[in-house]
């Protein structure tokens, strides 16, 4: 009965447009993947470029996620949350449109990858707030499952619509971006309007109080924090790996483009069925999240089968959905309403630096583009799977979320 009443609040038609609102802005987040399957033909463009420039315009936008998290708050005193959102989508929109007019120049394009970060950012930031406020218990962790599903609808969207806009010419799969004006009217129709937090908030000394917040986060928040690093490293290590890893296989940006559009049906069908792999995973479904990425590199890397990529980049959107839908669920039942929006926030900010960082990591560790940088994300997803595993996190977590709910 209970969960009867819970799906009929999540579905009642209040809450409808709501939803579908965030959707809509959360199809942009992994929009860069796109252009991270063109990396190889890319480089062909600018010969001159080291590859691991060009490899930029997969983790540069992290930049722009880094800007827009210190700048979020700030943000989100002037402007409501629905107008921020269209603020952002139109940032993201402007500037991923930039380079089909101006794409001479890559440190103009890796430019306009760190605005589409921006906009990504500051959407990052503002959907699982919205989610928080919105929803609760088991309705906020699937609705914070279906987030990330759009997240992979849209890589799978994009990314196939990229495929085919630049399989002749790559310039062109930067029309992908003119899909934000949908975007911004579904917002603009969809989601009401709120209240600027500046006319909501009544505390006189606002410095003190986010010192405060800070203060008082559990120390597991900043645990999660670290998982959050190292899932972005992995995933950086995928995305702008993977055309380079293909290449060597022989295979074009329309085919790097295919595997990864198809591939993005297992992130898509575990957002839907969270709930009930979650009832399978239990506590350890961040580690059963890293297994899946371990065998996504393992499949694309040691395997050349049509079939066998695109299983390799199901288990990528697997592990994206169980491990990103998860740890934003056990930030929320570690904090309040107040610590939740500055945990978030420095969620987004750890991910954004892993993600910038990467191949900078990589490159001081002496791995290798390619081959080598697949290598090292197998190793790294195993080691972050049994750490999780043998440590009980998950289940650490849940107990001290009870204790907090009860204080």
């Amino acid at each position: 009965m209970i969960n009867y009443n819970l799906e009929v609040s999540f579905m009642n038609k209040k809450k409808i447009p709501l939803v579908l609102g965030i959707l809509s802005m959360n199809l942009l987040l992994m929009s860069t993947s796109a252009v991270s399957a063109a990396i190889a033909a890319i480089a062909k463009s600018f010969p001159k470029e080291p590859i691991s420039k060009v490899q930029m315009l997969g983790s540069i936008p992290q930049l722009g996620q880094l800007i827009a998290t210190v700048l979020f708050s700030y943000l989100a005193f002037k402007l409501t949350r629905k107008n921020l959102g269209i603020l952002a989508v139109a940032v993201v929109g402007v500037a991923g449109l930039l380079p089909v007019f101006y794409g001479s120049s890559l440190n103009l394009i890796l430019a306009c990858m760190v605005l589409v970060g921006f906009g990504t950012g500051i959407i990052s930031n503002v959907s699982p707030v919205l989610l928080q406020s919105n929803f609760d218990g088991e309705d906020r962790a699937t609705a914070m499952g279906w987030s990330v599903g759009a997240n992979n609808i849209g890589m799978m969207l994009f990314t196939a619509l990229g495929g085919i806009l630049g399989g002749s010419d790559w310039h062109n799969l930067f029309w992908i971006y003119a899909f934000s004006i949908v975007i911004i009217l579904m917002v603009f129709f969809l989601v009401p309007q709120d209240v600027k937090l500046s006319k909501t908030a009544e505390e006189n000394n606002q410095k003190t109080s986010l010192k405060t917040v800070f203060g008082s986060l559990n120390k597991h928040v900043y645990l999660i924090l670290g998982i959050t690093f190292v899932l972005s490293l992995c995933m950086m290590l995928f995305m702008t790996n993977q055309s380079i890893v293909l290449a060597g296989k022989g295979k074009g940006t329309a085919y790097v483009a295919l595997v990864t559009a198809i591939g993005n049906i297992g992130g898509i069908a575990t957002a839907v069925l969270i709930k009930y792999i979650r009832k399978i995973t239990k506590t350890n479904t961040i580690a059963w999240g890293f297994i899946a990425f371990m065998l996504s590199f393992v499949l694309v890397l040691f395997t050349n089968n049509f079939a066998l990529h695109i299983l390799g980049n199901m288990f990528s959107g697997v592990g994206i959905v169980l491990v990103n839908a998860t740890l934003p669920y056990e930030l929320s039942i570690l904090t309040d309403e107040k610590q939740f929006t500055v945990a978030i926030a420095m969620n987004t900010f750890v991910s954004s630096v892993a993600g910038m960082f990467a191949p900078i990591i990589i490159s001081l560790v002496n791995i290798s583009a390619g081959d080598g940088s697949f290598i090292a994300g197998t190793i790294l997803s195993a080691l972050m799977f049994l750490l999780l595993f043998i440590s009980r996190f998950g289940k650490k977590i849940e107990k001290v979320g009870s204790l907090h709910a009860t204080v």
